[in-house]
């Protein structure tokens, strides 16, 4: 089962079909003092990105924003992509939103962020795919992988659609596959 790796960083989350229950799941069941930073990256139009991280913020213990450019990292803070656009993080470490290449299938894309992340966290970051339709968040995993991150999938029994986790999972460069209910207790290492 996941182990947070030593000397982390930040996490950072990719979710699309089913995703807003799974992140709810997870997010809802981390204490208030969690250590890291999270990036949240869930496939929705805008319309609806900015009303899932009020709704998060009041579920959660940790705080969940709606991301916006300038956006520091900070442990116990969530930060949601905003639909539509791209969300990167600069050599600081802050966020930024952008535009982003028109010729992306998805906005936002969890390919974008993951790698980066890898760029500027590299083997200090946790990524983990949740359930949903496609393959986004693959080349993104391998990426990472190669900076010496640690990807986490989730498991295909508790997927609502096992795309993005079986992708990454059929690239070989999954660490561990954790059934949705496990993912808050590795995160805080609980056994």
């Amino acid at each position: 089962r996941g182990v947070v790796p030593a000397g982390c960083k930040i996490v950072v989350i990719g979710s699309s079909t089913g995703g807003p229950a799974a992140l709810q799941e997870i997010l809802t069941n981390l204490p208030a003092s969690f250590p890291y930073p999270i990036l949240l990256i869930q496939h929705m139009p805008i319309t609806f990105t900015s009303v899932f991280a009020q709704r998060l913020d009041q579920q959660c213990k940790i705080e969940v924003k709606h991301a916006e450019s300038g956006d520091r990292l900070k442990p116990g803070r969530a930060l949601l992509a905003p639909g539509g656009v791209q969300m990167m993080l600069d050599g600081a470490g802050a966020v930024q939103i952008l535009k982003g290449d028109e010729r992306l299938t998805y906005k936002p894309s969890v390919d974008v962020t993951f790698a980066s992340v890898a760029k500027v966290f590299g083997d200090k970051s946790l990524a983990i795919i949740l359930t949903g339709m496609g393959a986004d968040g693959c080349d993104g995993a391998k990426l990472l992988k190669q900076a010496g991150a640690t990807v986490w999938g989730q498991s295909e029994s508790t997927c609502t659609i096992y795309g993005m986790p079986q992708a990454v999972a059929k690239a070989g460069v999954l660490d561990s596959v954790i059934d949705l209910k496990d993912f808050a207790n590795c995160l805080t290492n609980k056994r």
